[in-house]
């Protein structure tokens, strides 16, 4: 069995800082995300999941419209498992409405400019965002006894609640913290997977121009995050 553990925007340097020895397994660093233009989520999960950049013809779609973008089974390099299980994965299978509602409550924030408001509106987004988490995380767990060949899990809490509160330190190490105990559980053979990590721009929080891996079976050196589906044909297929 194969478990991969998709954690939007987790960042090597918060890892190493909060020093997390499940997010770091026995092996970790950074995956090379410089053959595309900017850190887009939907694109690097897209190119993950597919082995190929698929940059071009994601952005080609429009801001709004990329994000309906998904790829089909046999488009993955999940067609390779016989029971395969990929939760809310960007790209995929990912859910539209909460990344709607995520959306929303964003430029809600930034529209406003009472402090008062805006803190009202921080705290909806933050709640939102949560709420999400425990819903995944929950689906996560009863699937690791549910007896696939592959899982993957996608967390996106570390990058929603970072882009308002990345300047909140003790809110990261409580997300970082909690994103390790679920690694923690996980059993076999283990995939840690960020498409970028987040660096500050004030108070918030920016993608960076570098992603995260770690491992419990093998060094990967600087993959590229479009390397990950040969790397795992080859120990898997």
């Amino acid at each position: 069995m194969l478990t991969i553990i998709a954690i939007d925007a987790l960042e090597h340097k918060l890892v190493e800082e909060f020093d997390l020895p499940n997010l770091k397994l026995d092996h970790y660093g950074k995956t090379n995300i410089s053959e595309f233009s900017e850190a887009r989520t939907m694109v690097l999960w897209s190119s993950f999941m597919t082995g190929k950049n698929q940059e071009a013809d994601i952005l080609a779609k429009g801001d709004k419209e990329m994000w309906n973008t998904k790829f089909e089974l046999d488009e993955t390099f999940f067609s390779k498992f016989k029971n395969p299980k990929v939760i809310d994965l960007p790209g995929y299978n990912y859910d539209l409405e909460q990344h709607e509602r995520s959306r929303l409550l964003l430029r809600e924030y930034f529209e406003t400019e009472d402090e008062e408001k805006k803190n009202e509106v921080r705290k909806k987004y933050n709640d939102n965002a949560f709420a999400h988490h425990r819903i995944v995380k929950k689906e996560f767990e009863d699937a690791l006894a549910a007896g696939h060949d592959l899982l993957l899990g996608y967390f996106s809490v570390a990058d929603e609640i970072g882009h308002l509160n990345f300047g909140n330190k003790m809110m990261n190490k409580m997300i970082y913290k909690e994103l390790d105990e679920i690694v923690s559980q996980v059993p076999g053979d283990k995939i840690v997977l960020s498409d970028h990590g987040m660096m500050a721009i004030g108070y918030y929080g920016d993608h960076s121009e570098y992603g995260f891996w770690s491992t419990n079976f093998e060094d990967l050196g600087n993959p590229k995050i479009t390397d990950f589906r040969e790397i795992i044909g080859k120990k898997y297929q």
